[in-house]
């Protein structure tokens, strides 16, 4: 701040008198020989590009002491150009000095995002006094002012906040990597003519990317991510385009939806354990058909495919060719039925081969035809069905053509992959086949009682009534789940999924709970150890606080200050507390609202796409903007971090001031089915019951999540922010997003039960994968990888961060936790923390362990001592109030096992006894309720902490 210095001893500055220049700057270094510098910053970092080629001019003229000076420039660090020597300077009276500006962009400046005009400081920083005047940038043609592009734009307002409704075209930024490419750009094709590596400005116009959809998909928000996210951002894959990777994936079955129709394959049949990745293996991926059937038209073969309709459970795709309506498909999850309508020309069944080793007749009736194909290994057996009379040609071929009256067809996937079905299969698959499900509606209940979640999958025709169907349970359903079921299952790719005939079924799963921070217990822990630790990343100052603009690294950054300023709070440092809240406070603010001095913002703001229906945020990571990617992780930080601010200062969330743009994140990325601006749940996918990570969706293997406990720390922070705020609709949303997370964790990525030896139907994870875990689900499989790392301690310890208490679901199962504990630090080389090289995460490594073993995590923290490096979204003082906090409560109890009525009410066991850990978020005392009995009164707006 421009103070004069009084913030910082070893430096001051003061405006004085020139006799012949007027006032000019005088900056003045201590004795003390300590570092300080001079700058002058703005917050709204400006796009400077003009003056590439120009310079950077000032008058110097030393008073006393040393004439050696050095300056630089910065771009939002840690961008800058480095230190620049200018030698001695000044010495005798005044001095102009000049600077290339193409200097400072070969040394590392970036000219899109200058937030410093200047900063200088005399070299040796030790008992001198200079004068500086004149400070200017100069382009080619000598002129200083620079270039101020008019910008259309409309801010909508949220409460004290804004966003823009069109991106600034000084925010595009691009990277050369055998190509240039574009980002910051919107929901554009990645690639653009040209890119200057040094100023990061692209050449050319962005390509804008438009929604395929029609139809009913028109009148609604435009979803993305979900098992099917493939459609409205690609559409058709084009036959034998090897970049056209993209597949639906219903489980069992799984689809190619291409320019000619739709590969259909059954994903049991072709499920392989490839090294660490269980994985569809195909053949022929990109062909119209090589293994499994293909459904094409007799008269048109250049289709485009577009989303036509789509609800919770269920996807429409339509082709169309020169405007004409061709077919359409609908996908059900979980069910083996595909519904077909045919408007022009007839349908055709094709296969690989003709009637012979690979392809046969197994079943023939006049509605229905029944199929086996056996391609590489790989079985399947379809049945076609109609209403009426089916007209069927061609049957032994490779290409039949198959009409009826209504041209209306179900394509059926018989969970059969050994051999030719029997009759009862036949004839439980084939009586409920035309039986049209139009769409699959998926609702949610809390039962505040004990806060459990029920979930309903209720099966539609195209009115809303019921339709009796067959329903394929994946094991997060059935396994939680009364629903009879048939004898009928099939092995796929989260385990064995079970049939029942049924219009509905429901399933309950726990709530683990959450808390704001973890309390600070008496005696378990040395405050003034805690407290230095503290101060010293107080004293590290803003600038190591942070280290980018984009919304997933700068999230991380609010997140981990957050966790700070409570712990702070707690031990009573509330003037540090408040400086971290007032930080947090600004930074919100810039990225709230788009606008600065009537000038559309270049970095750090959001803007509103009307055309998907999404908010983006600037800068873009890990392709937030051109494949919607992880909003609920990047935007679930920043709720978490609005949270802490409004636990303490409850008016900066109110209405008038920036609650609406906290709920405009939360919005984006769990939003409800009526909401005007979003589609519903995003990243959720209600149907598997966890979240997707990927707009496109348009891998091999369909759609990833990685961490889930990036996913359940958003979740996890609308309880919070729910809670604080008193919106039980927002406590319930995040209850069952964050319950149905932590439970598919335990299913598909950790599969509990296969660790337990339930064996049998119980166990997810495929014969010969031999790991405890995996790190990243697919669609079609699942991968023990990271995406930027093979370590282990990166694979496993992925799913332990933000390591804070919106992610307590990972240490649920002790026993289990010993052992993911042990795989993940099996690299290590002494198998502890300590023993990890740097950048593989000891501190998130101390504080896993520690949720299963407190007290020897700490006794290897406490060996290493404090010499060593952060994760991003960790800090020092954290990792040792978290350790100290769990070797007093010792493992969480299974939520299942003892449950609460209230969300912020945890029960923690060691050694035989019980801790109660209760955050009464309201200004009254609240009595809670344990499943055991146990009745607590919890203090308001506090930790209540009580032992059994």
């Amino acid at each position: 701040s421009n103070d004069g210095g009084e913030g910082c001893p070893n430096i001051a500055w003061a405006l004085v008198n020139d006799p012949d220049r007027g006032q000019v700057l005088q900056i003045e270094h201590s004795s003390a020989g300590q570092q300080a510098i001079f700058y002058i910053k703005t917050g709204a970092p400006q796009n400077l590009s003009v003056y590439a080629g120009g310079q950077v001019k000032f008058d110097i003229k030393t008073i006393s002491g040393d004439s050696n000076y050095t300056m630089k420039i910065d771009c939002v660090y840690p961008c800058s150009s480095g230190d620049r020597s200018l030698g001695i300077q000044g010495q005798d009276d005044w001095e102009e000095v000049s600077i290339e500006v193409d200097d400072l962009v070969d040394a590392g400046l970036s000219l899109v995002s200058v937030n410093t005009g200047i900063v200088i400081w005399a070299s040796q920083y030790t008992n001198t006094i200079f004068q500086i005047d004149n400070i200017r940038w100069e382009d080619t043609d000598g002129d200083n002012e620079p270039e101020d592009p008019q910008i259309e734009y409309n801010l909508l307002q949220y409460g004290k906040g804004n966003v823009s409704d069109v991106i600034n075209p000084s925010s595009y930024r691009c990277a050369v990597d055998y190509g240039n490419w574009i980002y910051n750009a919107g929901v554009v094709e990645p690639a653009i003519p040209g890119c200057n590596a040094a100023t990061k400005i692209p050449t050319g116009t962005p390509t804008k990317i438009f929604p395929q959809i029609i139809g009913n998909a028109l009148d609604k928000n435009v979803p993305t991510h979900k098992w099917w996210g493939s459609i409205p951002f690609r559409g058709e894959m084009r036959v034998g385009d090897v970049n056209d990777t993209a597949h639906v994936t219903a489980d069992p079955i799984r689809a190619r939806v291409s320019n000619k129709g739709l590969r259909v394959m059954g994903l049991p049949g072709g499920y392989r354990v490839l090294g660490n990745f269980p994985q569809y293996n195909g053949p022929e991926p990109f062909a119209e058909v090589f293994d499994g059937v293909a459904l094409a038209n007799s008269e048109y073969s250049n289709m485009e495919a577009f989303l036509e309709n789509f609800s919770d459970g269920s996807v429409t795709v339509r082709w169309m060719e020169n405007q004409l309506d061709i077919m359409d498909a609908t996908f059900i999850h979980g069910s083996p039925y595909i519904f077909i309508n045919v408007y022009r020309g007839s349908l055709l069944l094709r296969t690989k081969a003709s009637d012979g080793a690979e392809k046969g007749i197994f079943h023939e009736s006049s509605t229905g035809l029944g199929i086996w194909t056996n391609v590489a290994g790989i079985r399947n057996n379809f049945l076609i069905n109609s209403d009426e009379a089916l007209d069927k040609r061609g049957i032994a071929s490779s290409e039949i053509t198959i009409d009826s009256a209504s041209k209306e067809y179900t394509l059926t996937y018989l969970p059969n992959v050994v051999g030719i079905p029997d009759n009862e299969m036949v004839k439980f698959f084939e009586d409920n086949a035309r039986n049209v499900v139009s769409k699959v509606s998926i609702e949610y209940d809390v039962d505040r009682s004990n806060n459990s979640v029920t979930v309903n999958h209720r099966y539609e025709d195209q009115n809303g009534n019921p339709v009796e169907t067959i329903a394929g349970l994946h094991p997060l359903h059935w396994k939680h789940s009364s629903q009879a079921l048939s004898p009928f299952k099939i092995r796929s790719a989260r385990g064995v999924i079970r049939f029942a005939k049924t219009t509905s079924f429901n399933y309950q799963i726990p709530f683990v709970g959450v808390l704001p921070f973890m309390p600070t217990i008496e005696n378990s822990m040395n405050l003034d150890t805690l407290r230095s630790l503290v101060t010293e990343f107080i004293d590290g100052g803003e600038s190591s606080w942070i280290n980018s603009t984009d919304t997933y690294w700068s999230g991380k950054a609010y997140g981990k200050a957050a966790e700070l300023a409570a712990i702070a709070r707690s031990i009573g440092m509330e003037q540090e507390a408040n400086q971290l809240i007032s930080w947090l406070k600004a930074e919100l603010e810039d990225w709230f609202t788009a606008e600065t001095d009537g000038r559309l913002d270049v970095l750090k703001y959001f803007v509103y796409d009307e055309t998907w229906d999404t908010l983006l945020g600037i800068q873009e990571a890990y392709g937030s903007h051109q494949r919607l990617a992880d909003h609920h992780f990047h935007y679930g930080y920043f709720v978490r971090a609005a949270s802490e601010i409004c636990r303490v200062d409850i008016d900066w969330c109110s209405d008038e001031n920036f609650g609406p743009m906290i709920e405009l994140l939360i919005r984006d990325f769990a939003a409800d089915d009526d909401d005007e601006m979003f589609p519903s749940f995003r990243n959720f996918d209600q149907a598997n019951g966890f979240s997707w990570a990927d707009g496109r969706a348009d891998a091999l293997q369909g759609n990833n999540n990685e961490s889930t406990s990036e996913a359940a720390n958003a979740y996890g922070a609308i309880i919070l922010y729910g809670l604080i705020m008193n919106k039980p609709e927002l406590v319930d949303k995040g209850i069952y997003l964050h319950a149905s997370t932590g439970s598919a964790y335990w299913q598909y990525w950790n599969n509990i039960d296969g660790y337990n030896n339930l064996g049998g139907d119980y166990d997810n994870f495929p014969q010969g994968y031999d790991k405890i875990t995996t790190s990243i689900i697919w669609s079609s499989g699942a991968d023990f990888a990271t995406w930027f790392s093979g370590a282990y301690a990166h694979i496993l310890g992925i799913q332990g961060l933000p390591s804070n208490p919106l992610i307590l679901h990972v240490g649920q199962y002790s026993d289990y936790m010993k052992d993911y504990v042990a795989l993940g630090l099996s690299e290590s080389s002494n198998l502890r923390p300590s023993g990890l090289i740097d950048d593989q995460w000891r501190d998130l490594w101390w504080n896993l362990w520690a949720m299963t073993d407190a007290r020897s995590s700490l006794e290897d923290y406490i060996d290493h001592g404090l010499n060593y490096d952060t994760e991003a979204g960790e800090s020092k003082a954290h990792t040792y109030h978290w350790l100290h906090t769990f070797d007093q409560l010792g493992q969480l109890k299974v939520s299942n096992e003892l449950t609460s009525d209230y969300p912020s009410a945890l029960v923690f066991e060691k050694e035989g006894v019980l801790t109660y850990v209760i955050y009464n978020f309201s200004s009254q005392p609240l009595s809670v309720s344990f499943s055991n009995g146990k009745i607590i009164t919890a203090s308001p707006n506090s930790f209540t902490v009580e032992k059994d």
